[in-house]
């Protein structure tokens, strides 16, 4: 018998990623799940089970361009795609619609949709080809050229991480100042002012300093990669300090945007998301939904209305709300925050409201101001109101309100996706989505895509992501972006002055390069 002789020309096969396996077993067993639900008793009882097989749809195109970003090692969790669909679209549509479904979400509008069995899963059909049309203009090339011609002009500047806390210091300071200013003036907080000034909407953007600085502090820590006593001295009290501004806002997602603005400040220092960590950031956004769900229902429960207060009064407030839920049994809170959470994830019937009535409503949307309100917020809102003193006012989410849901009280969701529909019919609903995708792109590449880590960029970054709204009007989306922008833009040159005055001198770009590895 001849003996076995290794060789070495075996050709080992290429390691592959085994997620889309796990993704396509996922997706069998929720198929067969979904079939035998429908072919069940469930129907009886569970009203609009018939949503199954549109969310699971809606499930694939959401995750679509996550694996495509995955398979060409593009994937991160600040990527505008990504954030989109991890901060917003998923938790709004799939895991509202499966409240609805199930029955923890009844809103009381369930009535003004006419045909639900038709209105429902045509409302998916536009989200799925909206949110298409997103992806498709931010995976284009358009964008990216774009993005890259811009970059090419923006300025290297950076200092080394420790020469930022200082600066930082002192924007938070600023921010501070404006904040308790706006918070005094009605402009922040669950609360209207009584008389609306020119400077009100100055005086709002400039309060959001106070978030730039708190990521720009957290930023430069996790940069640092020293868990140290600085690191300590400065994170908690600036945490603890973020949570009483929260208190404050009394709206039930301040929590969620401090637990946002942290986790983002790691992530973009080029932190990587192992399976610990990624388990550690679900249970704390959960935690910071669930607990502001609780508090800011009841804060505004108990305030009863957006009537401006003084400070006092409205320190009031918050004492009564905390001293309420700390007294009430710790189970029957928690069911609580899970039927508010519930009704406030479920964004899949309110649009519905609109896809099933805007047909209906188009001739009185004139006179509560809302006729053609992407062209007008798009051509007037880099005009100041202190300029042109009769500008017409921004899209007013009461006033929809008021006119879809017979309730002038509340600001119901509308979307990018119903504002489009409203304004230009179904087909409007890629085509807005496509142009905004390429402009995301643009930002994404001019700021972060394919370069090394800049500070400056990295906060102007956040201003302009976090100012991205997916449940306000399309109109909207572009002035937010520029104001928040232009804010950011402010709060940096601060940064600079400030850092200039300490005695601070910019690296040299052979010393920037260092500090990126």
């Amino acid at each position: 018998m001849r003996a076995f002789t290794p060789t070495n020309n075996l050709v080992r096969l290429p390691e592959q990623s085994p997620l889309p396996g796990i993704v396509l077993m996922l997706s069998v067993m929720v198929v067969a799940l979904v079939a035998v639900v429908l072919n069940s008793d469930l129907t009886s009882s569970l009203p609009y089970v018939y949503l199954l097989p549109w969310l699971l749809a809606l499930t694939l195109v959401f995750a679509a361009p996550m694996l495509y970003l995955h398979r060409t090692g593009r994937f991160r969790f600040y990527d505008p795609i990504v954030f989109a669909v991890g901060s917003y679209l998923f938790p709004a549509f799939v895991i509202g619609g499966l409240m609805l479904v199930t029955g923890w979400s009844q809103p009381g509008f369930l009535n003004m949709i006419q045909d639900p069995r038709l209105n429902l899963p045509f409302t998916v059909v536009l989200v799925m080809i909206g949110f298409a049309g997103l992806a498709a203009g931010y995976l284009c090339p358009i964008g990216k050229v774009l993005g890259r011609s811009c970059e090419r002009f923006l300025p290297q500047w950076d200092f080394a991480p420790e020469q930022y806390i200082g600066p930082g210091i002192v924007l938070l300071i600023v921010g501070l100042v404006n904040v308790i200013l706006a918070l005094a003036m009605g402009v922040i907080g669950y609360q209207k002012p009584e008389d609306i000034s020119a400077f009100d909407g100055l005086v709002f953007m400039t309060s959001s300093l106070w978030n730039q600085a708190c990521f720009l502090l957290m930023f430069t820590l996790f940069r640092r990669r020293k868990y140290d006593l600085l690191f300590l001295a400065i994170s908690v009290p600036l945490f603890f300090a973020s949570v009483l501004k929260a208190l404050f806002a009394g709206n039930r997602g301040s929590l969620l945007y401090i637990a946002i603005t942290y986790g983002l400040a790691y992530l973009l220092t080029g932190a990587k998301v192992n399976f610990r960590r990624g388990m550690i950031a679900i249970v704390v956004l959960t935690v910071a939904m669930l607990a502001g769900m609780i508090y800011g229902t009841t804060f505004r429960n108990i305030k009863g209305g957006e009537t401006q207060a003084s400070m006092d009064r409205y320190a009031e407030n918050i004492s009564s709300t905390i001293e309420n839920v700390g007294s009430s049994d710790f189970f029957t809170t928690l069911e609580f925050g899970f039927e508010s959470l519930a009704l406030r994830l479920d964004t899949l019937s309110s649009v519905a409201v609109v896809i099933s009535n805007y047909e209906q409503l188009v001739p009185y949307e004139e006179s509560y101001g809302l006729d053609n309100n992407i062209w007008r917020d798009l051509s007037t809102f880099l005009i100041p109101r202190v300029i042109w003193r009769d500008k017409p006012n921004e899209s007013d989410p009461r006033r929809y309100s008021d006119l879809y849901f017979n309730n002038a009280e509340s600001s119901f969701v509308i979307t990018p996706f119903g504002d489009l529909v409203r304004n230009f019919g179904p087909i409007g609903v890629p085509i807005g989505m496509f142009m905004f995708g390429i402009i995301l792109r643009v930002v994404y590449r001019a700021l972060i895509e394919e370069q090394r880590p800049v500070t400056w960029r990295i906060v102007l970054y956040f201003g302009i992501l976090t100012a991205v709204s997916y449940e306000a009007f399309y109109s909207m989306l572009i002035p937010n972006m520029t104001k928040f922008g232009i804010t950011a833009v402010v709060g940096i040159v601060v940064v600079y002055l400030a850092a200039r005055f300490m005695g601070y001198s910019k690296l040299s770009r052979r010393s920037a390069l260092a500090g990126a590895q």
